[in-house]
């Protein structure tokens, strides 16, 4: 028994030991970058704080494109929006680089086992089967489900409320709703919300989805130990293990989780039970991501057959992804016009010459939407300020422009130690002056010329528009097209019957973990003077 404590000593002070040292001496403290605010927690509540645009433009301008961080206790982290260091981390060297254990942890606990909980063969299965339900040939078929929504909201959220004339609305309500309802009838065929006047959403699921992320984020002092607990083997004991953690958040998010999954599981029950007895044919025109995806289950071989909780983590996944991410950009989008009314007013011109429900083809074509949809998308990444891998091996980080050492040497790689955190600078790589040129941060769709940045010279790995918004290589957004028709078909809808103006001053947006929200007061709200037009 003696032995075996003082081996357990040992490992312990070896392991220590190393933690020390790692804190104290390390390769990347020659990198440049802020000083840490505070031992304990570096840079991380300067870099999460809600209101840390200050922040973020100073190591977007200040530092180079390779910015070293501060973590918990010293913890030395690399925010990174160098093109050439980014495609080494998304693209040619990406199983270095997977995504942080805490945060696969994460989504394991939101939506079991799924995409965003998969990493190497594994996940790259779940991209081969889901993909063609967001390929263009599908989503053509969606363009009536997409119209469909936008008029219900049309008729029933906003056009009512003008019968008097112009009244300041909240958008933001409204795009939520929008967004919400947009992605249950087109990704799984559910009905979230009926668009009635003045009606408050009272749809449950709706309700536990919407406070899923917000309750994330309060357990960030969890995250650490949650790919400990979800390593146990026996899933009675995992959860007796988060039901015995005193936090009365994670209790919380387990509820949430419980009921969504519930939901989840019933519907793809009930899918399967509409295709065995026939109500649901292989060959009939539904076109919602979910049936698809079934459909094509029915008949997948080998490796490409999902599991029942895998098809139910694939419906999780869905809403999961495609609710405030978009309604983000939306609410972007509409805030943006209702300041340039130049733009409003050339943008209405453009969509009146097509019909009021033109089909795919005609939407996308459009030069002027499409200019605008980038330009939102580029300056305004709903995703923002990034995302986060980790090294999991000693590796080198290459560089499309070296930068100077704290030590006065050019540095055009960099030596990366295993386990350092690295943040895929979104809003950085988008809003790179050397890619974009001086007016970078300058709203100005007029730099898009037939799809493309009038004159980007250097490359990004991004799957759109040479921009990292649904980054790039093999964990890229595989819903990035049905994002960008989602804002074009609702502002085809909105912009025919209505002008928008006078976005109220106060208006300040805010952080909430790394998706943005329109606030007055800390409250999410977008309100916003519309008028009804006679077209």
């Amino acid at each position: 028994m003696a032995t075996v404590t003082i081996v357990v000593a040992l490992l312990l002070l070896v392991q220590g030991t190393w933690i020390l040292l790692r804190r104290v001496f390390s390769v990347l403290d020659n990198i440049p970058g802020p000083s840490p605010k505070s031992f304990i927690t570096g840079n991380l509540t300067q870099y999460h704080d809600p209101d840390g645009c200050e922040f973020q433009q100073d190591i977007e301008e200040n530092y180079g494109q390779v910015v070293k961080l501060h973590g918990l206790f010293a913890e030395r982290e690399l925010f990174v929006f160098d093109p050439a260091a980014l495609h080494s981390i998304l693209v040619k060297d990406q199983d270095i680089y997977p995504e942080m254990p805490k945060f696969m942890s994460m989504n394991y606990l939101l939506q079991g086992n799924g995409i965003f909980s998969t990493i190497g063969d594994y996940h790259r299965k779940f991209r081969k089967i889901m993909m063609p339900a967001f390929s263009t040939a599908n989503l053509r078929g969606m363009v009536p489900l997409f119209y469909d929504v936008a008029e219900r909201a049309r008729d029933g959220l906003i056009s009512p409320r003008l019968l008097d004339g112009p009244q300041t609305l909240d958008f933001n309500s409204i795009l939520c709703r929008i967004s919400l309802e947009l992605i249950g009838q087109a990704g799984i065929g559910y009905s979230f919300d009926p668009m009635l006047p003045r009606q408050v959403q009272t749809d449950q699921y709706a309700r536990s989805l919407k406070d899923l992320m917000p309750t994330v984020f309060k357990l960030a002092l969890w995250l650490p130990f949650l790919p400990y607990i979800l390593r146990i083997p026996f899933p009675a004991f995992r959860r007796w293990m988060i039901n015995i953690i005193p936090s009365p958040a994670l209790c919380h998010l387990r509820d949430l989780v419980d009921f969504t999954d519930g939901i989840a599981i019933q519907l793809v029950k009930e899918r399967k039970a509409a295709i065995e007895n026939g109500q649901l044919d292989l060959k009939d025109n539904a076109k919602d991501v979910m049936s698809l995806l079934m459909k094509g289950n029915m008949t997948a071989q080998g490796e490409l057959h999902l599991t029942d909780d895998e098809l139910v983590a694939s419906t999780s996944m869905i809403v999961f992804a495609g609710t405030d991410t978009t309604s983000t950009a939306l609410n972007r989008l509409f805030h943006i016009l209702a300041m340039y009314p130049d733009v409003q007013d050339k943008l209405r011109a453009e969509i009146l010459t097509v019909p009021a429900q033109a089909d795919h083809d005609t939407v996308v074509a459009l030069p002027y939407l499409d200019a605008v949809v980038r330009e939102i998308l580029r300056l305004y990444p709903p995703v923002s300020p990034g995302m986060y891998r980790e090294a999991v091996e000693h590796t080198v980080l290459p560089l499309s422009t070296p930068i100077t050492g704290k030590d006065g040497v050019v540095l055009d790689s960099i030596t990366v130690p295993k386990g350092t955190t690295i943040y895929i600078a979104i809003a950085a790589a988008n809003h790179n002056k050397q890619i974009w040129g001086d007016d970078a941060l300058e709203f100005r769709p007029e730099r898009w010329i037939s799809g493309k940045a009038a004159s980007p010279e250097m490359k990004q790995c991004g799957v759109y528009g040479n921009m990292l918004t649904f980054l790039g290589g093999g964990r890229s957004c595989i819903g990035f097209k049905f994002a960008q028709l989602e804002l074009k078909v609702v502002a085809c809808v909105f912009l025919r019957a209505f002008k928008i103006s006078t976005p109220d001053p106060r208006v300040k947006w805010r952080m909430a973990g790394t998706v943005g929200s329109p606030n007055i007061d800390n409250k999410a709200e977008l309100p916003i003077l519309v008028e009804r037009l006679e077209v």
